[in-house]
């Protein structure tokens, strides 16, 4: 496995990633761009560095999110707000165990998670092989 099929199996999981996230907006052709780079890589490339697309998929979106939610104050939607603080984005809460959540945070977490699902597969695999070939 290259470092040139990793770097492609990257680019094209965050091109899906932020088709979908911006699917509403300008996602559609990063999403199309993406999963035509699936089709040309699973048929020249195979499955070699393919974890790499999870990596992709979960971790560009996550930053871009989490980036969101930080760069300015944020409150949830409510309605009630008679004069809305300067600067502040307004999103969609969820109440949790840690308080008050927004969708992007929620978001961030569950694309969080298959970036490190992408992460720990080639452990795995690694760790699979090794204990079948000293089984052997």
């Amino acid at each position: 496995m290259s470092i040139g099929h990793v770097l492609y199996w990257l680019l094209t999981g965050a091109l899906i990633g932020i088709g979908v996230i911006g699917i509403l907006s300008i996602g559609f052709p990063f999403l199309l761009l993406g999963l035509i780079g699936v089709i040309f890589g699973a048929i020249r490339l195979g499955g070699s560095g393919l974890w790499a697309a999870l990596v992709g998929f979960g971790g560009l979106p996550a930053l871009i999110l989490l980036w969101d939610v930080t760069s300015s104050p944020w409150a949830c939607t409510t309605s009630t707000v008679i004069a809305p603080p300067l600067n502040t984005n307004y999103y969609t809460c969820v109440d949790t165990v840690f308080g008050p959540l927004t969708t992007y945070h929620v978001m961030a977490f569950g694309f969080g998670v298959i970036a490190l699902l992408g992460l720990v597969w080639p452990v795995l695999h690694q760790v699979w092989a090794r204990f079948h070939r000293g089984a052997a």
